[in-house]
């Protein structure tokens, strides 16, 4: 197992056991076995990419920040050397930085292949990206697409159905709260503190569960 899976399937099985409060007798046994010199402040890169589309770690790190292009009509670097480090659309304001999408091993069909998309460039060495990440998910490039898009009606995918909550980035964020935020023009601020106390409360019951020295 990989270390990365082997790390999250003991605080799941270390939940599990304390929550779940299984009878002695139960078939059901396991050991967990801690990592040495490992913390949450950790930094480790995959010497195997997760996927086509995650080809380094400054996707990996841009991810879960960029991800959420994908429930746009914007291209998310799928089809170019950087997926997920550039995102963008032919729409968008020609002085931004261009790119073209085309198939290659790892997307071969996605958005807006052989179209010049013009948009944002946020590669650069691992340390240059964890700076602009800043150690949490980024909404300021998502908004600013969205601010600077021309058909605002059209910049998220829409199913067949025709229904935003069976929407691509519904599934993406988790509710319909994010896209109703973003079209409304709520600041960045306004959006983080809408995650509390929910948030607070999560962090609340996962410290019970935590193996390892955690970031806070």
């Amino acid at each position: 197992m990989k270390t990365g899976c082997l790390k999250k399937a003991n605080a799941y099985a270390d939940y599990f056991k304390k929550v779940e409060k299984h009878h002695p007798d139960t078939p059901f046994h396991f050991m967990t076995i801690k990592c040495k010199q490992y913390d949450h402040k950790t930094k480790y890169v995959l010497p195997v990419k997760p996927s086509p589309n995650l080809p380094n770690i400054q996707s990996i790190y841009l991810y879960p920040s960029t991800c959420f292009f994908e429930g746009t009509v914007l291209s998310e670097g799928r089809g170019t050397p950087k997926p997920f480090q550039v995102f963008g659309h032919p729409s968008l304001p020609k002085n931004l930085y261009s790119f073209t999408p085309n198939p290659n091993e790892g997307a071969k069909n996605s958005k807006l292949y052989g179209q010049l998309c013009y948009g944002w460039d946020l590669s650069g060495t691992p340390e240059e990206v964890l700076a602009r990440i800043g150690n949490k998910i980024q909404l300021k490039w998502f908004q600013e697409a969205y601010r600077l898009f021309p058909e605002k009606d059209n910049f998220f995918l829409k199913p067949k159905s025709g229904k935003m909550e069976e929407s691509f980035i519904v599934k993406l964020s988790g509710n319909n709260q994010l896209w109703e935020q973003v079209t409304k023009g709520l600041s960045e601020e306004e959006i983080r503190k809408s995650w509390e106390p929910a948030l607070s409360e999560f962090k609340t019951i996962r410290k019970k569960y935590l193996l390892y020295d955690d970031f806070e």
